[in-house]
């Protein structure tokens, strides 16, 4: 179980890194509030599921889950938000703060089934990254692009199709219980 921690902990640096290099890459086209959404989601969601993970790995010790993952927030926010604001970045910054430790409280405190919530917490990021993805596109979208993106909109983010995705996500989470 442990190399699943391992894992998941690989898969969500490099799922956030992605994201950082796309937002690096489209900060011109990004305003100040676009920005910082991206900064804080980033952040937040990286710092949440590492400090869960970590606080899985060390239940008997707070500290050394809730400094790493607020490193890892405070990194992830900074690299996300700098090139579009300094105020993107301390948005980020102080987002990963509070993940890191809402994480690592929530890892160390968890009782049976840990393996649940790690799982649980992996489909909630990778779910929030998805949408993510879309807003970074949109955001840096031109003025000419937008009719022709608007056509071509996700069949994923339908009101149905994500209501159906969140029932049936709750109704396998709740079934282990």
């Amino acid at each position: 179980m442990v190399y699943f921690y391992f894992a998941s902990i690989a898969g969500i640096v490099g799922l956030s890194g992605y994201s950082i290099v796309r937002t690096r890459l489209r900060s011109a086209k990004l305003s100040c509030m676009a920005g910082m959404m991206i900064a804080m989601t980033i952040a937040m969601m990286a710092s949440v599921s590492v400090g869960t993970i970590i606080g899985i790995l060390y239940p008997h010790d707070l500290t050394s889950p809730t400094v790493l993952a607020v490193l890892l927030g405070i990194v992830c926010g900074y690299m996300a938000g700098k090139p579009v604001s300094a105020m993107a970045a301390l948005d980020g910054m102080l987002a990963g703060i509070m993940g890191g430790m809402m994480g690592a409280m929530l890892g160390v405190m968890l009782g049976s089934h840990p393996e649940m919530m790690a799982v649980f917490i992996d489909v909630v990021f990778l779910f929030i990254h998805v949408v993510l993805q879309q807003l970074i596109r949109e955001e840096s979208r031109g003025s000419g692009e937008e009719t022709a993106a608007k056509v071509k909109e996700s069949v994923l983010f339908h009101p149905y199709v994500f209501a159906f995705g969140i029932f049936i996500l709750a109704a396998v989470f709740l079934y282990q219980i």
